[in-house]
């Protein structure tokens, strides 16, 4: 049984008066809309800021169009859109605030206390949020690698994620990168019927073989070492140059070529971070410093969306019990604490006895 009574916001509240956010979370992906919704539902006043302009993480950036297949309870299958939409719809019918297109940039310790409970100020490139807790659900990959020489161009028919067209009939597309993510947008450009050539800057790509096989069948063409040195409008078509010379036209870009890390952010925060440059949690998803929660793949070793969702959860009802129950999870965490040092030890003694002679 619950020991805990979940109660609603009302809708007539003015969050925009609100003196400070019961929780900030930041990142709108599946694990921030899953953090979200659990605190929202218990009644706390919950702010999500996305970098993007729009909600759903990698599932929203990455497939928007592409069946995700291994969620539970969706046995044909749900693409990134429609999983994100349905998501973040739920998030606001439960009065959970967002903020798009901002980027946090730190997170400061004040000297401002509630319930004996110092205030956290989460700063971003358009303002500044007091806050009771906060959760980074914002994906240890940030944002999409760009490319300076197509940037230049300023054209609206370049594209860091698969574009939303419902048909390329005799459209040229071109999709430089090696990856599963490059070569499943090669995939998705095929079956809407676009004559498409892959750019691998390396000698051979990293994705499934299976893909490359299935475009390979489709009438696509993949080049390894083709990297890309200039790019310039011919008419209504660009003319891309590659470092040995070759030229290739075409009407559409799409690159994928990875994402920037989030770990000088990390390192900024002052957390603890792993050797991977993830952040360090503890049992209770809490980072290095106190009332700040780490979620998703900003820790995770298992990227998978179900697991994003499981964290976000887990992460919002430990932040909902100390906002609500401090002393329940402190002697928990003590206790817990006591019972690892214990094992710590045990672990030394057994592994540094002297040989026996």
């Amino acid at each position: 049984m619950s020991d805990f009574k979940v109660t609603e916001l009302t809708p007539d509240l003015n969050f925009d008066e609100l003196p400070y956010w019961d929780v900030v979370i930041i990142g709108a992906g599946p694990a921030g809309l899953a953090a979200s919704l659990t605190t929202a539902h218990r009644g706390l006043t919950t702010l999500v800021i996305e970098a993007k302009e729009s909600p759903g993480g990698q599932p929203q950036f990455l497939y928007a169009d592409k069946k995700i297949v291994d969620i539970p309870g969706f046995p044909d299958g749900i693409t990134g859109e429609e999983l994100s939409s349905r998501t973040y719809r739920q998030a606001v019918n439960a009065l959970v605030q967002f903020r798009m297109s901002e980027e946090f940039t730190d997170i400061l310790d004040t000297d401002q206390a509630v319930n004996g409970g110092r205030l956290k100020e989460v700063v971003t490139t358009k303002g500044r949020y007091l806050c009771r807790k906060v959760i980074i659900a914002c994906g240890l990959l940030h944002f999409p690698r760009k490319l300076p020489v197509l940037d230049s161009l300023n054209s609206k028919r370049v594209y860091y994620k698969n574009p939303k067209i419902g048909d390329y009939e005799g459209q040229k597309v071109v999709v430089i990168g090696g990856g599963d993510s490059a070569l499943d947008a090669a995939l998705m450009s095929l079956d809407r019927n676009a004559e498409v050539t892959v750019m691998v800057r390396k000698p051979a790509h990293v994705g499934k073989t299976e893909s490359a096989t299935r475009i390979l069948e489709a009438g696509g063409q993949i080049l390894t070492n083709a990297e890309l040195a200039t790019a310039e409008f011919e008419g209504e078509e660009f003319r891309l140059t590659l470092t040995n010379g070759d030229s290739i036209l075409c009407d559409i870009v799409i690159v994928q070529i990875g994402f920037l890390s989030a770990k000088e952010t990390f390192k900024r925060l002052d957390v603890k971070q792993n050797d991977d440059g993830s952040i360090a949690i503890d049992p209770y998803f809490e980072t290095s410093r106190r009332d700040i929660f780490a979620v998703g793949d900003v820790h995770g070793d298992i990227k998978l969306i179900a697991v994003a969702w499981a964290e976000g959860i887990q992460a919002a009802i430990y932040a909902f019990k100390e906002i609500t129950s401090p002393y329940w999870l402190n002697e928990k965490r003590l206790h817990d604490h006591k019972i690892e040092m214990i094992g710590e030890k045990t672990f030394y003694a057994a592994t540094h006895q002297p040989d026996a002679k």
